[in-house]
């Protein structure tokens, strides 16, 4: 992975993340043009860090929840249970978060009702939406050989998507996406030196998939 500083003026950093990723113009302080695998996007260091810092993160989170509850998601909440082949197809998935850390309270582990998320493209990139609940991140998905990385931002209301990461710090989100199994993807995000945000993804069915 090469990373690239363009340091150029701020006020064109929403035309830039909303647009073409080349005309990005950004703070040199806040943000680097990573390029990983062939597809640049723009993050800042210190998110790049903590995606990069994922692996302790996560044995610090994973080792600290509930041994039973581990065992029953499965692959799910495993570290380093990525498989091959991540591609996310278009359309209407099913997501639950399950949320480890000190964030999930004193069992150190929350799991929350499932709501709807969904794939899309657009101007050729994936882009990704959570639609319905109370944490609602939006924005585009990157893929590398084994997973995707997800750059963007905690939107105010369901249906507005209109927030872009770079827009408000605090609402920017940073994360992986990767397959651990038939039809199951999970998005990670680190929240905290041993917090995570694990929203489980599986296809809605062909039958109640909303005609495009």
């Amino acid at each position: 992975m090469r990373s690239v500083v363009l340091a150029v003026l701020v006020s064109l950093v929403l035309a830039g993340c909303a647009a073409k990723r080349e005309t990005v113009v950004v703070s040199a302080s806040q943000v680097e043009i990573v390029d990983d695998g062939g597809a640049g996007q723009v993050i800042r260091p210190a998110d790049q860090a903590r995606i990069d810092a994922l692996p302790a993160i996560w044995q610090a989170a994973w080792g600290k929840s509930p041994g039973r509850a581990r065992t029953a998601e499965g692959a799910l909440l495993e570290p380093g249970a990525a498989l091959d082949h991540p591609e996310l197809s278009p359309g209407s998935y099913n997501c639950r978060l399950i949320r480890l850390g000190r964030r999930a309270g004193a069992r150190r582990m929350r799991s929350f009702p499932t709501h709807f998320c969904h794939v899309g493209t657009s101007n050729g990139e994936l882009n990704f939406t959570k639609q319905t609940g109370s944490d609602l991140p939006a924005g585009h998905l990157y893929k590398t050989e084994k997973r995707y990385t997800f750059v963007g931002a905690l939107q105010r209301a369901e249906g507005d998507n209109s927030l872009v990461y770079g827009t408000d710090q605090a609402r920017d989100v940073t994360g992986v996406v990767e397959r651990v199994g038939p039809f199951r993807w999970r998005m990670v995000v680190p929240m905290g030196e041993q917090d995570l945000d694990v929203l489980e993804l599986t296809p809605v069915p062909v039958e109640r998939q909303a005609s495009s």
